[in-house]
């Protein structure tokens, strides 16, 4: 959901991993079920990128 606070579990070929560790979630797939791309907002390159859902996961659970 849009506010979610994500790891990025996936992996970069052209940037080190660390530059996209924590970020936010900021948009939701809408067109494709099947391809899901999450914009997510990284904190430290402040940058919104599109992932894939398989390369993401969230940062923190909650207890019910």
């Amino acid at each position: 959901m849009i506010g979610d606070l994500v790891y990025f579990t996936g992996y970069e070929v052209e940037n080190p991993p660390e530059a996209h560790r924590v970020g936010v979630v900021v948009g939701i797939p809408v067109d494709d079920p099947a391809f899901q791309v999450y914009q997510v907002l990284w904190a430290k390159s402040n940058v919104v990128v599109g992932v894939s859902a398989k390369h993401l996961e969230l940062a923190y659970t909650k207890n019910v």
